[in-house]
């Protein structure tokens, strides 16, 4: 049995006879986002402006910018919440993989937690940033072939420009997927970031580096690992398989976290001396040479002296 199916096993094996606090879990965190989708859009339709130029930006209207920022408010006030929420998630798969199904309330263990609160927001925008420096340097050469192609389809400036344009748009998808891929893979040292922050103690500075060094080498692994999932989220653009692969891939994924992670610290558990220190050690000091060692009593064949008086008994006569 591969690693994959080993903790595929496994995670069915911990979420038995917890499906149903998983569940919960699924749906409650689902109805917290809708939420914040509907209060957007009930929003949008009570506070709607007639379309006009604002005076604040020229060319902008007053009803695109008041959705905006009823847009921006209710994304900063879903990342306030989800981001948090989403950590306690973790850490309910996390008791549950050790052996202990702990109360649904507990996700939100976080917002009790005001140093937890603060570090799952500031590992969530530090990655996010991460990703999106990561982003911009790989897909930047094949979005602007994407741009060029559409500026020399359109313009038509000189004869066989459609030609020339057809082949720079198919070149420039073509080198867009390979850099998704590559970026795809890239991030996938960031994985283990969250995971790291369960402790409690752990910086998130730390959790970031810690995830890198223990993902070097193995990025394309947990990327496979990943898309071993994709049957399952094809499936769960319908309702009910989307509440069995949540609890299947989160539990799926923390078990696979905490292998990498255990088989990191046993590769640097290894101590390394250096050899001056290793043949000093092995070396006799002068005053305890060989030569001066004594041998044990059990191995003498002279019998010990001792001052006590020694008792022979008498020698009998044969005639007696």
């Amino acid at each position: 049995m591969t690693l994959r199916k080993q903790i595929k096993y496994n995670a069915k094996r911990c979420l038995c006879n917890n499906w149903g606090k998983a569940v919960s879990i699924v749906l409650l965190s689902t109805a917290i986002y809708l939420l914040f989708v509907i209060i957007e859009t009930i929003a949008n339709f009570l506070f709607q402006v007639p379309v006009g130029t604002t005076h604040l930006i020229p060319g902008i209207s007053d009803g695109w910018l008041l959705s905006f920022m009823l847009s921006f408010i209710m994304a900063v006030g879903s990342f306030l919440i989800l981001v948090p929420l989403n950590l306690g998630i973790v850490s309910w798969y996390s008791s549950l993989s050790d052996g202990f199904s702990d109360d649904i309330l507990t996700v939100f263990g976080c917002f009790a937690n005001r140093r937890m609160f603060f570090r799952s927001l500031w590992l969530a925008f530090n990655v996010g940033i991460r990703i999106l420096l990561s982003a911009l340097f790989y897909l930047f050469l094949p979005c602007t072939g994407f741009a060029l192609s559409v500026w020399i389809l359109t313009s038509k400036n000189f004869s066989g420009s459609v030609f020339v344009g057809s082949l720079s748009l198919v070149l420039s998808a073509g080198i867009f997927l390979l850099a998704l891929g590559f970026l795809l893979v890239r991030i996938q040292k960031y994985f283990l970031a969250k995971y790291y922050l369960l402790d409690g103690k752990t910086t998130v500075k730390k959790a970031i580096k810690s995830s890198i060094h223990a993902t070097k080498g193995i990025c394309d692994e947990i990327f496979l690992f990943k898309l071993s999932f994709i049957g399952w989220c094809i499936a769960s653009f319908f309702i009910l398989p989307l509440l069995y692969f949540s609890a299947y891939y989160s539990m799926s994924s923390l078990l696979y976290a905490r292998f990498l992670i255990e088989d990191d610290r046993r590769a640097n558990s290894l101590a390394v001396f250096p050899s001056e220190s290793f043949s000093a050690a092995q070396t006799p000091k002068d005053d305890d040479s060989l030569s001066q060692t004594k041998p044990f009593d059990c191995c003498s064949n002279v019998p010990p002296q001792t001052d006590e008086p020694t008792i022979s008994a008498p020698l009998h006569d044969e005639n007696d």
